[in-house]
C-alpha cells in the first residue's frame, strides 16, 4: 500500500463509549496488496471504490467495485485483498458499541465476516449511498462523511437509555491483567460461571476462557509492536507460564510465529499507528490492534 493515505477521526463525543474511530483508507495507485489483519473486536467496512476481498474463517465477501460488510470479533489474524485505486471507511465497534448499536449476540458474528445487510437490513445501502456522495473523484469529504456516520449511529442509540452497568464491568475487567482465570472474571461481576459464559457470549463473541487467553496475547503482541527488535521473550505478559507457552498462543493467534512476526514488513504498521497518534492522541486503541502488514500480491499476467 504504498501511497495510502490513513485517516483517523473520533466519533461524536456521545459514541465514544461505542465506537473507537472512524477510519479512511485511499490507496490511490499500485499494485494489489494483502493487508494481514490482527485479530480485534467487530468492525464495519464499507468501501467506496476498489476491489476488495476479506475471508475471515470459512467466510469470504468480495466484490470488483462496492462492499459493505460487519465482521465480528476475531481471534485470528485474517486478510484484506485490495486492488487500487481504491477507497473505503472502517468503523470500530468496542463491545459496547456492539451490545448498545447492534444489539445481537456477537457470538452470531464471531471470527466471520457478514454483509452489513445483515444487521442493518433497510439501512446500509442508504448509509453507503450517503457516503458515496460525501466522495468526489476519489476524494473523500471527511468533515461530511464522519457527518454522516455520526447521524447514523446517533439514530441507533437510545441516548435516554442508560448502558447496563454490568457491560461496562464486565469490559473494564476483560482487559484487566490481573484478572486470569474464569473464577476470577465470575467472582468480581458477582455471576455464575454459566451466566458469565452467556454475557461473554453476547458481548465479546466468545467463552470467557478463550477471552481471557486472546486479551493476554494481545498484551504481548502490542509489547512486539511497541519495541521492534527487542527479544520478544523480555516483552512477553507476565501471565505466560515460559516462552513455549507464549509460542503456543502466537500460533493460534496469528497463524505464525513469533520470530517469523518480527522479521515481517511491518513498516506501515508503524506508519499507521503513528498517524493514529497524531490525529487522536493514542498510539493503539484498548487492545484492538487491528493495524495491517501489507505485502504487495504479484498482479496476474
Amino acid at each position: 500500500m504504498s501511497g495510502s493515505l490513513f485517516r483517523f477521526h473520533w466519533p461524536d463525543e456521545r459514541l465514544r463509549p461505542y465506537i473507537s474511530a472512524y477510519f479512511f483508507l485511499n490507496i490511490p495507485s499500485g499494485e494489489p496488496s494483502d493487508a494481514l489483519m490482527y485479530p480485534e473486536w467487530a468492525n464495519i467496512r464499507i468501501a467506496l471504490s476498489g476491489a476488495w476481498r476479506m475471508r475471515i474463517g470459512d467466510t469470504e465477501a468480495a466484490t470488483p467495485e462496492t462492499w459493505s460488510v460487519i465482521s465480528g470479533p476475531t481471534t485470528h489474524s485474517f486478510r484484506i485483498h485490495t486492488t487500487p485505486p481504491a477507497t473505503s471507511v472502517s468503523i470500530g465497534l468496542l463491545p459496547l458499541g456492539w451490545a448498545r448499536l447492534i444489539r445481537r449476540s456477537a457470538a452470531l458474528h464471531a471470527d466471520r465476516v457478514d454483509p452489513l445487510e445483515s444487521v442493518f437490513p433497510e439501512q446500509a445501502e442508504p448509509l453507503r449511498r450517503a457516503l458515496l456522495e460525501a466522495a468526489d473523484n476519489g476524494t473523500t469529504d471527511h468533515a461530511a462523511a464522519c457527518a454522516v456516520l455520526d447521524r447514523f449511529f446517533l439514530s441507533l442509540d437510545e441516548p435516554h437509555k442508560p448502558v447496563p452497568p454490568l457491560l461496562p464491568k464486565a469490559y473494564e475487567l476483560m482487559l484487566d491483567p490481573e484478572v486470569t482465570t474464569v473464577e476470577q472474571f465470575a467472582d468480581a461481576l458477582g455471576l455464575s460461571q454459566r451466566h458469565l459464559l452467556r454475557l461473554c457470549g453476547d458481548m465479546f463473541g466468545f467463552p470467557p476462557k478463550l477471552l481471557l487467553r486472546r486479551q493476554r496475547f494481545m498484551r504481548s503482541l502490542v509489547a512486539l509492536h511497541d519495541n521492534p527488535g527487542q527479544p520478544w521473550s523480555m516483552l512477553i505478559d507476565n501471565n505466560y507460564y515460559d516462552h513455549s507457552h507464549f509460542i503456543r498462543d502466537f500460533h493460534q493467534f496469528m497463524d505464525m510465529s513469533p520470530t517469523e512476526f518480527q522479521a515481517s514488513p511491518l513498516v506501515n504498521v508503524d506508519r499507521m499507528a503513528y498517524v493514529r497518534a497524531l490525529q487522536l492522541g493514542v498510539r493503539q486503541q484498548k487492545l484492538q490492534v487491528g493495524l495491517p502488514i501489507n505485502r504487495p500480491v504479484m498482479a496476474k499476467r
